[in-house]
């Protein structure tokens, strides 16, 4: 491919997932201000990202397909469409029933962008040892961190949500002209049918990975949605303080993305899992015991950057330890992790009703306990495979 062409995909690849991250904070940054408007509890609103999530597990298993029939590039712009049109009509909403029915189109076009761009990226840099992918990823914390601090200010300048959905629509508009034309691109398409999703599903180690993936994801998807919440409700913090909390954590992610990315030279990704997983429960453990928010901020910083490698790593990782088709396996993987997202988003959402949000944080270091299991499980099958070998 022409290095230019290869380049510009990158880049869009990167601004694709930068407002992904965006669209994907707009609710729990918003969730304050939307559940009082619009009268939801605790766990409607985090049932909100649960509903999404049962739909996009079905789309992304779906885009595989549709991919391979009409090429990822042309489908990743289609997606940004349905994404802005959904962001638009969202701020239309005057009901729970609403807001479910036009979650469920914002999901549609998250779905493809989650399930298409790692995949995007793997086939422009196939040999990638992990720099690539985790640098597309850094893009998501950047995304998170940016918008946080502007929406969280625009909220506590009394704001209205609805526009800053109605923003970030018009964002994604421009987005789609980043891409090239589908024709100038020419990939080897995957082919696909249901035997080969079988022949990934039936490996051992693809499934103790993707649990592996599911429990990360769902650390992850715990303070991304609840922090900002918890900092307004349980601390009493303005729109802007929640949003200065969570974009601490976006920082954190950015920084060990970054690291991750020039460490994969050194260090193997399996030992830097292992390790992010060990310091990242210590950092979640030690939530329970900070009651200043300055305290806070520096903690979901360090939280950040333990939990900064596991989405691109664990992918990268799973295609590299399984000689079957990459997009495939990205795309199983991506189910398991956003599955493992929105349960936590659900699980959190539930207990803080009938406990207080604070104490549903106490499912962040269940989530690493059991990660932490199964990476240490995956390492001896793997030193037993080699050994024999």
């Amino acid at each position: 491919m022409d290095h230019k062409l290869q380049k510009r995909i990158e880049r869009a690849a990167n601004a694709s997932l930068f407002i992904y991250a965006v669209s994907v904070m707009a609710l729990p940054i918003c969730l304050v201000n939307i559940k009082n408007e619009l009268g939801f509890s605790l766990t409607q609103a985090g049932a909100l990202g649960f509903i999404s999530t049962l739909e996009q597990f079905v789309i992304l298993i779906l885009s595989g397909f549709i991919a391979a029939r009409y090429g990822k590039i042309r489908v990743l712009k289609s997606a940004l469409l349905i994404l802005a049109s959904g962001l638009l009509l969202f701020t239309q909403i005057s009901s729970y029933i609403l807001a479910v029915s036009i979650i469920l189109v914002i999901g549609l076009g998250n779905a493809f962008i989650e399930a298409l761009l790692t995949p995007l990226i793997e086939d422009i840099y196939p040999q990638d040892n992990g720099s690539k992918q985790n640098m597309l990823h850094s893009f998501w914390p950047i995304g998170v961190l940016v918008s946080t601090l502007i929406m969280g200010e625009l909220l506590s300048r009394e704001v209205s949500w609805r526009w800053i959905f109605a923003g970030i629509a018009c964002a994604v508009s421009i987005i789609i002209l980043f891409y090239p034309s589908s024709k100038k691109v020419k990939f080897k398409r995957s082919k696909i049918d249901f035997s080969h999703f079988k022949d990934v599903l039936t490996q051992p180690k693809f499934i103790l990975l993707g649990l592996a993936l599911f429990f990360a994801g769902g650390a992850e998807g715990g303070v991304t949605f609840w922090l900002a919440s918890y900092i307004q409700l349980n601390l009493g913090g303005l729109p802007s303080a929640g949003g200065i909390g969570t974009a601490f954590f976006a920082l954190g992610m950015f920084t060990g993305r970054i690291a991750t990315s020039k460490l994969t030279s050194w260090i193997k990704l399996k030992t830097i899992i292992r390790i992010s997983a060990l310091l990242a429960l210590l950092s979640a453990v030690s939530f329970f015991f900070i009651s200043n928010i300055i305290t806070l901020y520096l903690s979901v910083f360090l939280t950040g950057i333990t939990f900064a490698c596991f989405w691109p790593s664990l992918q990268t990782y799973t295609v590299r330890e399984i000689p079957l088709d990459p997009t495939i396996i990205m795309i199983l993987m991506s189910c398991f992790g956003l599955i493992g997202f929105s349960s936590v988003t659900l699980l959190m959402g539930i207990i803080g009703d009938i406990s207080n949000l604070k104490f549903s944080f106490i499912v962040i270091p269940a989530y690493l306990s059991a990660l932490i299991v199964i990476i240490f499980i995956e390492g001896r099958i793997h030193f037993k495979e080699e050994k024999k070998n």
